[in-house]
């Protein structure tokens, strides 16, 4: 195995010499016991060599226990500290033991005096779970205040992998929650309910000739800060960053709407299909249950399996209507959602390239501006549709203000607007 700096290979006997030289530092082995040379040839220790001078610079542990546990430990000659080569060779056993090894927990104990282990520890990614005393027959100095024992699930390491890909560190949970109304105490239909009430689904991004971006820095700006809009990118990935920064373990995909291309983004979380960026569409979460009927604010959702696919669809009088479907075991990367939004926001057969479409969703109540025309729709009435003349006015309604500028260029590119009001 290879790091930017160091090979990692397997201790064997021709590393003896190597191994009694570093064990006869007693800096080096200022807070541990010594042991047999012999014991560290057999599996899960590693030599660790510099690759620019070739020079061994210590050993590594990543082994397997009697209890099912990997045991993470390492010891570096005094020429190699303070280089940052314990962090970079124990991050890189973890992640390759949780990526590729099947293992299911990394362990690891030091004194709970060595700050420097400890550090090194939780700097790879394992957290303090306890401390203990043991009775040793010739205790080294500081024994007196005990064992710590650190540890990391392969739960645990795949929630930290993910924050670090979508970014969530980012996410201002309380500007989120003052947007929203809601809190970290909110349940999931509370907090998915919340979100689609508070925030429109809108593509006026698009109407000004604009790529949205998908960085979660930006979309908390537009988003939260500016109190607009967006689509179905935008609120998901802010929803599924403020879940994540709650601890909820969130799986993102993407869905085929109606029959065209698969480009919808929505996620589950829990054993639910959650989608605040589906327009009007839903208000709450919906179980991953085959047959499954959910109330979505007026308007009955279904969901259905066929085969290895879910297929989401809303009653309407005729019947059921198919609105999207997905694969549940399709993982999803941001250069996925990255490619989709380009052609969504681009693409002439994109149903939002070149019209504009604002949607609010309320219990009891749909409204929904797709070009010109305001549908109205009140749960288990006939909708109401009407031509828009003053666009301004129009989008205050439903809770979107733009610039003069912004406005004027949205009418001058569709055509279909009266002058906005001065």
């Amino acid at each position: 195995m290879e790091t930017r700096r160091l090979t990692l290979r397997p201790l064997t006997e021709s590393d003896v010499d190597s191994v009694t030289a570093l064990h006869a530092d007693p800096e080096v082995m200022r807070f541990l016991d010594p042991a047999p040379v012999e014991n560290y040839l057999g599996g899960g220790f590693h030599a660790a060599h510099e690759k620019a001078t070739g020079r061994f610079a210590g050993w590594f542990e990543f082994r397997a226990t009697g209890s099912g546990d990997v045991e993470l430990g390492y010891r570096l000659h005094r020429a190699s500290w303070g280089r940052g080569y314990a962090t970079e060779g124990g991050k890189a056993l973890v992640d390759h033991g949780f990526a590729a090894g099947g293992v299911r927990r990394v362990v690891a104990t030091t004194m709970a005096v060595n700050a420097r282990s400890r550090r090194v520890l939780e700097k790879c990614g394992l957290r303090h779970v306890r401390t203990f005393h043991v009775e040793f027959p010739d205790p080294l100095p500081g024994a007196e205040y005990g064992e710590v024992e650190y540890a990391l699930t392969k739960e645990e390491w795949q929630r930290a992998q993910g924050e670090a890909m979508w970014d969530t560190d980012s996410v201002d949970l309380d500007a989120y929650f003052a947007r929203t109304g809601a809190s970290a105490s909110s349940s999931l239909t509370e907090l998915h309910e919340a979100h689609v009430r508070a925030i429109p689904f809108e593509n006026i991004d698009v109407m000004l000739g604009l790529v949205p971006s998908l960085d979660l820095v930006d979309i908390q700006a537009k988003l939260v800060e500016r109190r607009r809009g967006g689509y179905c990118y935008e609120h998901q990935l802010l929803f599924t960053g403020v879940l994540e920064r709650l601890g909820y373990t969130v799986q993102r995909r993407m869905s085929r709407v109606m029959t065209g291309p698969r480009t919808h983004m929505m996620s589950i979380v829990d054993g639910h299909l959650v989608d605040v960026g589906f327009g009007a569409g839903m208000l709450h979460p919906m179980p991953l249950v085959d047959g499954a009927v959910v109330d979505q604010a007026g308007w009955p959702h279904r969901l259905r399996r066929e085969g290895r696919r879910w297929v989401l669809e809303k009653q309407a009088e005729d019947g059921w209507e198919l609105m999207h479907a997905f694969e549940d075991d399709v993982e999803q990367r941001p250069v996925d959602y990255a490619m989709a939004n380009y052609y969504v926001a681009t693409h002439e057969r994109s149903p939002f390239s070149n019209r504009l479409v604002v949607m609010r969703l309320e219990p009891g109540l749909s409204r929904r501006l797709v070009g010109s025309e305001l549908t109205i729709e009140h749960a288990g009435r006939q909708p109401e549709f009407s031509q828009v003349d003053d666009l301004a006015e129009t989008l205050d309604s439903l809770d979107i203000t733009l610039t003069e500028g912004e406005l004027s260029h949205i009418g001058s590119t569709l055509g279909t607007f009266g002058a906005p009001r001065s």
